[in-house]
C-alpha cells in the first residue's frame, strides 16, 4: 500500500474534491494524487489490540503474537477460530512447525484459505494487526468459512510491512517482498540502508536479528511448514489471497511453490486472489530503483510474468478492484489485466467526505467482499463461491466484469455485473 504522500493545504484538498484544480508535486519528489492522510486513515481503520486478545490466544499451544516486541520480530501463518475472528480481530494461533493439527484452529484434512495483508505503517507502535473483520458489515467474514469446514489463516509480516515511504510510495516495504538487501540513494545523495529492518513498539527501526531472506521467502517457508502435514484431497486445493501490497506477497509465494520440486502439486496454490492490489509507479522516484527486480523492469512487470506462468500451470488468478488507489498513484498493470480474471466492484454505500478515509475504506473492501461472496450463489464474476474449474474458465474467457447492481448495499447478495473486454 502506498505510504503517506506529500501533504497539501486544506484549501487545495477542497478544490481537489470539487475537481476545480489538481495538487502540484513538490520539486524532486515522486508524488501522486493520493490524498494526504491516507496513511493515518488506514491506521485508524485497523483493529486495535486489547487485553482480551491475549487471553483468547492463551489456549493456543504455539507462540502468542501479541504484544509486539516481546521476542523481536514476529512473522508467520496464524490459524483462526471463530472465537478469534470478530471485532477487533483476534490473535489466532501460530501454525506448528511440523504442520500438525491444532484443535479448534487447524485440521490438516480440511481445505485451506490463507490471507496476506499489505502495508502496515504505524501498526506496530499502535499494537494493531490486520484481521478478517469487515467493519462496514459489522461481522467477521472468516466465520462462515470456518463454520463450513475451512482452515482460515493469515500470514502476519506486520513489523516488516510497517515501514515509511517516500513521495507517497511504499518503496521500502515493497522491496522487502523481493529482496533482503535493498539500499538506495535518496534525493540528497545519501545511502539509505533498508534491507530487512523492522519496526519496534517504540516506532524505531532495527536491523538486529533481521532475516537474511526476503519477506516473500519468509512467507513461502512459513506456508510450506504450515502445510507440511496437510492431507486434504478434495477439489479445492489451497487458495491464497493478498490485499494491496500483499498481492505481490501472494504472487511471490506462488512463484516459489511452483518452482519447488520438493513441494507436491496438491500443496501448490490453485487460486491466487489479488484484492485491490497495489504496484508502485513504473518510473521510481526520490532516488529509488527497481534494479533488484532484474530482468523485470518494474514490480508490475514481475507480477504479470508470474501470473502468466501460473495461468499456464493451470492456476486461477483473480483480481478484484474496489477503489481508485492505483488510478490515483501507482501502476495499473494493464498488461496483467488482459489475461487474468478481473472484476471491479463499486462500494457506493461508503460515502465519506474525507478523501483519505473514504479511499482507505473502499480499499479495504475487496478482500472482505470476496470472502463474503462465498455465502451466496456464484454470480458469474469473480466470486469465492465459484469452483476452481469455474474460476479458471472465467479467467480464460477474456471478459472483465463491472458491478452494476447492489452498489448501495454492503452485502454481495444483490450484486449484479455487466461484462466487457479485458482490461
Amino acid at each position: 500500500m502506498p505510504v503517506r504522500p506529500v501533504r497539501f493545504a486544506h484549501a487545495l484538498l477542497l478544490c481537489g474534491l470539487l475537481a476545480a484544480c489538481a495538487p502540484q508535486p513538490a520539486p524532486s519528489v515522486q508524488t501522486s494524487a493520493i490524498p494526504g492522510g491516507f496513511s493515518e486513515a488506514l491506521l485508524a481503520l485497523s483493529p486495535a489490540a486489547t487485553p482480551g486478545l491475549v487471553a483468547q490466544a492463551a489456549a493456543c499451544p504455539t507462540q502468542v503474537a501479541l504484544p509486539f516486541g516481546a521476542s523481536g520480530l514476529d512473522t508467520g501463518v496464524y490459524w483462526y477460530s471463530r472465537a478469534e475472528t470478530g471485532a477487533p480481530g483476534g490473535v489466532g494461533c501460530k501454525a506448528r512447525g511440523d504442520g500438525a493439527g491444532i484443535a479448534g484452529y487447524y485440521d490438516p484434512a480440511r481445505p485451506v484459505l490463507i490471507f496476506v495483508h499489505g502495508w502496515q505503517d504505524g501498526n506496530t507502535r499502535a499494537g494493531k494487526r490486520d484481521s478478517f473483520y469487515f467493519s462496514e458489515a459489522n461481522q467477521s467474514v472468516a466465520d462462515a468459512w470456518i463454520a463450513a469446514g475451512w482452515n482460515v489463516g493469515l500470514f502476519h509480516w506486520t513489523q516488516l510491512a510497517d515501514d515509511e515511504g517516500t513521495g507517497g510510495v511504499p518503496y521500502h516495504a515493497q522491496a522487502k517482498i523481493w529482496t533482503a538487501g535493498y539500499t538506495y540513494r535518496d534525493a540528497l545523495g545519501r545511502t539509505q540502508d533498508i534491507r530487512m529492518r523492522y519496526r519496534r513498539p517504540d516506532g524505531t527501526y532495527t536491523q538486529v536479528g533481521t532475516p537474511t531472506v526476503s519477506a516473500g521467502a519468509l512467507f513461502y517457508t512459513a506456508y510450506k511448514s504450515a502445510l507440511s502435514a496437510w492431507t486434504y484431497s478434495g477439489p479445492e486445493r489451497v487458495r491464497v489471497m493478498g490485499h494491496s501490497l500483499g498481492a505481490q506477497m501472494a504472487l511471490a509465494l506462488a512463484e516459489q511453490a511452483y518452482a519447488d520440486p520438493g513441494l507436491s502439486a496438491a500443496r501448490r496454490p490453485g487460486r491466487l486472489v489479488l484484492a485491490d492490489p497495489y504496484w508502485s509507479p513504473a518510473s521510481p522516484g526520490s532516488g529509488h530503483t527497481y534494479s533488484f527486480l532484474s530482468p523485470d523492469a518494474t514490480p508490475a512487470a514481475r507480477s504479470a510474468r508470474i501470473a502468466q506462468s501460473l495461468k499456464q500451470s493451470g492456476a486461477a488468478v483473480e483480481w478484484i478492484k474496489s477503489s481508485r488507489l492505483l488510478d490515483l498513484g501507482g501502476d495499473n498493470n494493464l498488461n496483467m489485466a488482459k489475461f487474468i480474471s478481473r472484476t471491479e466492484i463499486f462500494p457506493e454505500y461508503i460515502f465519506d467526505l474525507n478523501p483519505a478515509s473514504g479511499l482507505a475504506r473502499k480499499h479495504g473492501v475487496a478482500p472482505r467482499w470476496y470472502m463474503w461472496t462465498r455465502s451466496f450463489a456464484p454470480n458469474g464474476a469473480v466470486s469465492a463461491a465459484n469452483t476452481l474449474t469455474g474460476a479458471v474458465s472465467r479467467m480464460n474467457s477474456g471478459v472483465r466484469y463491472d458491478q452494476q447492481g447492489g452498489r448501495s448495499t454492503v452485502s454481495p447478495g444483490d450484486d449484479t455485473f455487466v461484462s466487457g473486454p479485458n482490461p
